[in-house]
């Protein structure tokens, strides 16, 4: 069966590879005029058309407006630019340090604002700017939290309690330390911490990345399991799954409100679990169940605009990672909200245009966007940003651009 490392994901197994630093060079053509009867060229009015860009693909301004500019140039509308990791800021935060990776040293002030950066250079392109936030992944699980630099601590090291943890009490993920969704006072603390990024940055979306558990060994924290042990006692058929997705889903309703209420014009979108539930006859991972990610909720409840389900496989009928059958597993189910099909550029660690090329007609039939994973991928070979929008001669599946789809509820 073929595993393939996306945003933060792998839907059978963890995902702990970083990716490469991009190089600063683009190299696209203009995008010229499309021929009648170009193959590619018919583009539905409205189609988000967006790429990741990770933390681990940039330290540098000047690497941050490189990709940009070739994400502008292949006819990308949106750049999804990661500015909150694990619980620290890519940005000036009120309420947490700066990165690490910036400078070597976490809460050190690199002398540059990658989010402003990426904003100015997005907005200068006429492409949308979605703010990608990682919620609950807390600090790596390979390290304790350092003593940051500067007034403004990291969560765990001012809180510990705050730390998700198994019947045990430790945290056990190899890949990361979590926070506790269960936890009031670690709700809040996000939200504060997003507030104030809308507040003080023109995002055009906040985007929900790490919105789970790592499995359903959490969250039995002392502040989490006795809301559970109160809760059962009001409800005796409550479960614990069921329990820590409602607490899962809290936090995406808080942030939501914390959305329409600082920056109402801002789309709140979550990348999620490939997989919700599994396909029939299948044994996959699964969202739901798995990690507590009850994501097809938020869209019935109103707390989500669009989700991204991280489909990172091919089109493979029949199999139970089957790019189509999973994006239409979502489709079928948005109750009125987007869905944005969510693609690895790669398949199984090669680059396949033709399979992008398949994935990206399959979610203009169906979906009302799409986005790519991710821009490392794409720089470790220029010649692939080119792809998308083509020649005249050999037309792309970009090589029209088009505008981001309205909301009519926004």
């Amino acid at each position: 069966m073929r595993v393939a490392i996306g945003l933060c994901m792998v839907a059978l197994v963890a995902c702990s590879t970083q990716l490469p630093e991009s190089t600063p060079d683009s190299g696209i053509p203009d995008a010229q005029v499309v021929p009648d009867g170009a193959p590619d060229a018919a583009v539905a009015p409205g189609e988000l058309r967006g790429v990741w860009v990770t933390r681990f693909a940039y330290t540098t301004q000047a690497q941050l407006e490189a990709i940009i500019d070739r994400a502008a140039a292949a006819n990308f509308n949106a750049v999804f630019v990661q500015i909150r990791g694990e619980g620290d800021a890519y940005y000036r935060s009120a309420h947490e340090p700066w990165a690490k990776r910036l400078t070597g040293t976490l809460g050190r002030d690199p002398g540059w604002d990658p989010l402003q950066v990426a904003i100015d250079r997005a907005h200068g392109h006429g492409m949308q700017l979605h703010a990608y936030f990682n919620v609950l992944s807390a600090w790596s699980a390979a390290t304790t939290v350092p003593q940051a630099e500067g007034a403004r601590q990291h969560a765990l090291r001012a809180h510990p309690e705050w730390l998700a943890v198994t019947a045990n009490g430790t945290n056990t993920d190899t890949e990361y330390r979590w926070f506790s969704p269960g936890n009031p006072a670690v709700r809040a603390h996000i939200v504060a911490t997003a507030t104030d990024l809308m507040t003080r940055y023109a995002i055009d979306g906040l985007h929900l990345d790490r919105i789970r558990m790592p499995g359903t060994a959490y969250s039995h924290d002392a502040v989490t399991t006795a809301a559970y042990n109160t809760a059962k006692s009001a409800n005796p058929s409550l479960t614990w799954a069921a329990f820590m997705r409602a607490q899962v889903d809290q936090m995406v309703a808080d942030l939501h409100s914390a959305v329409v209420a600082t920056r109402p014009t801002a789309v709140l979108s979550a990348a999620v679990w490939g997989i919700y539930d599994r396909l029939p006859g299948c044994t996959t991972s699964q969202g739901f169940a798995d990690y507590f990610q009850d994501s097809l909720h938020w869209l019935d409840a109103g707390t989500i605009d669009a989700l991204v389900p991280m489909i990172y496989w091919s089109i493979e009928p029949g199999a139970c990672t089957d790019w189509t059958a999973l994006l239409d597993s979502f489709v079928t189910r948005r109750a009125g909200r987007h869905i944005w099909a969510g693609m690895n550029a790669l398949d199984d660690g090669a680059w396949d245009f033709s399979q992008v090329r398949s994935r990206v007609l399959r979610s203009r039939d169906v979906a009302q966007g799409l986005v790519v994973y991710a821009s490392s991928y794409l720089d470790a070979n220029l010649a692939r940003w080119s792809e998308f929008p083509g020649t005249t001669a050999s037309p792309g599946v970009f090589f029209e651009p088009a505008a981001v789809p309205a909301m009519s509820w926004k």
